[in-house]
């Protein structure tokens, strides 16, 4: 079992350079959904996740790293990415995920078409002593107009952050935001092509 603070780093790290990751990262009935494409849909569980990142690794060989994290407690997380293409272009990315027992059990990915030049969250637990922060509450509520959210949001007190699932009734998408005293300073919101799976 990863550590859940480490999953964000280990899921890159499993796209980028060793599939077999996926053994520890996912559980056996684990489900994704890629805003963009349906290649995903039928990829169930690290059996055949490790199989598809090898045949992905081979085949189109781009490299992941990840970005402003939103980790809440050991059933949810949300972070922003960036993927590093073979031609050297960079594009930004979010993924959201759903966690039982330690691992993935539901995943949701989208790409943007370039990168995000916003400066990432604060990536600290402890926030400057004039910061303003706020509960679990304050957090949810300054987040809750912003997006057609999907399920539970993902909140994390300690970064102020928070992620989530959206659907506009046609297409799905994932966002994060970074709030600082009390109010939303940096959003990423990316839309998918097509319905919202899960």
């Amino acid at each position: 079992m990863v550590i859940t603070e480490q999953i964000p780093g280990s899921w890159c790290r499993m796209w980028s350079e060793d599939a077999t990751l996926a053994r520890e990262l996912l559980g056996g009935d684990a489900r994704q959904w890629s805003g963009v494409g349906e290649r995903l849909d039928s990829v169930v569980g690290p059996a055949a996740m490790t199989e598809f990142v090898r045949t992905y690794q081979r085949n189109v060989g781009n490299t992941f790293a990840p970005r402003t994290l939103v980790i809440d407690g050991n059933e949810r997380l949300a972070y922003t990415w960036d993927v590093t293409r073979r031609d050297g272009t960079v594009v930004t990315g979010i993924d959201v995920c759903v966690l039982r027992d330690g691992v993935v059990t539901l995943n949701w990915t989208v790409p943007a078409r370039e990168r995000s030049d916003l400066p990432d969250g604060p990536g600290i637990k402890v926030l400057p002593a004039d910061a303003r922060a706020l509960d679990r509450a304050g957090l949810t509520a300054v987040a809750a107009g912003l997006y057609p959210w999907h399920g539970d949001l993902v909140v994390d007190v300690e970064r102020q952050t928070v992620g989530g699932v959206w659907s506009d009734g046609g297409v799905g998408g994932l966002a994060v935001i970074v709030v600082t005293d009390g109010a939303v300073a940096r959003s990423w919101s990316l839309p998918g092509t097509r319905p919202l799976a899960y």
